[in-house]
């Protein structure tokens, strides 16, 4: 019996060494790929901790003024990590070194781990690097860098600065060439300034200033004031026609803007001298040699192309153009010689030759299509043809369109001057202005009291209403 026992155990034994032997491979290499994991992963982390650096949490960055740089590490506790800003500048205060837990996205494939805040403070200003920080955890020692920042003077000292810049014209300050009559554009520009308070400008004498654009509005500066920019901004446009000959400076436009500390600054218009001369190029008109008609023979059946012209830019021509342009917007267009004898007599009087006008008619005709086309829609929808009444909807709303615009063109209030003056300002007495020839055509932009803003051709100014004929 003991024996058979003591076989039975030799057996077992055996069995035991053969299964040994044969998964013994096997687990040496599990052991071994979980070993070579390890060390993957460890290395892994080491060049992760190897490619951070610090970012900068502010936008701008100020002298005497706290800056938070901020990195995040992965997989590392607050308890496991020591940061350490061993030399800063001389230039650069370190204010505090924070350590929180950080928490990563949720659509973040990284794990928990910790948030660093270093604050510093700089001194001086222009372009700054730090020394990188060193970083100490179970992986072994690191250098976190950080990035080159510029360093803005205090806003609190910034003092505002203006800039005009000349349409066409490079410099700030210089002398500008023009002639009589032609447009100087120019744009007044500020930096470091939270708000404009006031635009005043003098309006020059012989000449005609019109603001065109204004962007900062001071009525509304509380809504206005803006975030700290090193660039100039756009306050507002002007346009400036010197009517006589000589050196003149630029109009001045006076500002008061806020500064960022709060204080209100008037700020000094920059120097640039204007030499205005007289323009050879204008067109000059002589009574004993009329100007030839080129169009002499599409004007033949014209009954005004034959009419002797009463002197050039009388006020008879001023009222038969005036008499001619009525009559083009109250027919209807390319019917008749209206438009042929009103283009006829700008022609022989050397005026601009403008276009065909819109017609009156022709704008209620385009009314009558439109009622009619949207009244037949509404059949069609109520008898349930719902594909014709879409293709009539785009009908209607392309007769609407073009009714708008047509109605647009036609709302120009234009008239035809008998002479007169143009002034820069709605008063004849306080500047001069310059002479008006009779029988041109003006467009009316707006009116005060007995005055008409207007604008012929790429002139603009005041003009009394004594002095041209509306056309109706």
């Amino acid at each position: 019996m003991e024996e058979h026992a003591k076989r039975c155990c030799f057996w077992r034994f055996s069995g035991l060494l053969t299964l040994i032997r044969h998964c013994a491979p096997a687990l040496l290499a599990c052991l071994l790929a979980f070993a070579g994991q390890q060390g993957f992963a460890a290395s892994s982390h080491a060049a992760y901790l190897h490619s951070l650096s610090f970012k900068c949490q502010e936008g701008y960055i100020f002298s005497s003024t706290n800056t938070v740089f901020s990195v995040d590490i992965a997989y590392l506790a607050p308890e496991d990590v020591s940061v350490y800003l061993n030399s800063i500048p001389n230039n650069v205060e370190l204010v505090s070194i924070k350590k929180v837990t950080y928490i990563p996205p949720a659509n973040s494939a990284q794990g928990y781990g910790t948030h660093v805040e270093i604050t510093v403070r700089f001194s001086s200003t222009g372009d700054v690097k730090l020394f990188s920080a060193d970083l100490e955890c179970k992986e072994g020692f690191f250098k976190i860098p950080f990035p080159t920042v510029h360093v803005w003077a205090n806003m609190q000292i910034l003092k505002p600065e203006l800039d005009v810049s000349v349409a066409g014209y490079a410099g700030q300050s210089g002398l500008l060439s023009s002639s009589v009559g032609s447009h100087i554009r120019y744009t007044v520009r500020v930096k470091y300034a939270a708000s404009v308070r006031s635009i005043s400008y003098d309006i020059p004498e012989n000449s005609i200033f019109v603001e065109s654009e204004r962007i900062m509005d001071p009525d509304s500066f509380q809504s206005q004031t803006v975030d700290f920019s090193p660039n100039f901004r756009d306050v507002a446009r002007y346009d400036w026609q010197p009517l006589i000959a000589g050196d003149f400076e630029l109009p001045t436009v006076k500002l008061v803007v806020q500064s960022y500390s709060g204080n209100l600054i008037t700020l000094p218009f920059p120097s640039v001298k204007v030499r205005v001369q007289d323009s050879d190029s204008l067109p000059v008109l002589h009574d004993k040699e009329p100007l030839p008609n080129l169009f002499e023979d599409s004007f033949a059946e014209s009954p005004y192309a034959q009419l002797p012209v009463v002197g050039l830019g009388s006020q008879e021509d001023a009222m038969l153009l005036a008499s001619l342009y009525s009559r083009e917007i109250g027919s209807f267009p390319f019917i008749g010689h209206v438009r042929k004898d009103r283009q006829g007599l700008e022609e022989r009087l050397g005026r601009d030759v403008h276009p065909a006008l819109p017609s009156r008619p022709f704008f209620f005709c385009l009314i009558f299509l439109s009622v009619l086309t949207l009244v037949i829609m509404l059949v069609l929808i109520f008898r349930r043809f719902f594909a014709k009444a879409a293709f009539v909807l785009v009908i209607v709303l392309l007769l609407c369109t073009c009714t708008v615009a047509y109605a647009i063109r036609l709302s120009r209030r234009i008239a035809v001057a008998k002479g007169g003056t143009l002034y820069p300002i709605p008063e004849a007495g306080l500047s001069q202005g310059t002479d008006l020839p009779s029988a041109s055509v003006l467009f009316i932009l707006k009116e005060t009291g007995t005055w008409y803003y207007v604008t012929s051709g790429d002139t603009n100014g005041w003009v009394s209403s004594d002095d041209v004929i509306l056309v109706r």
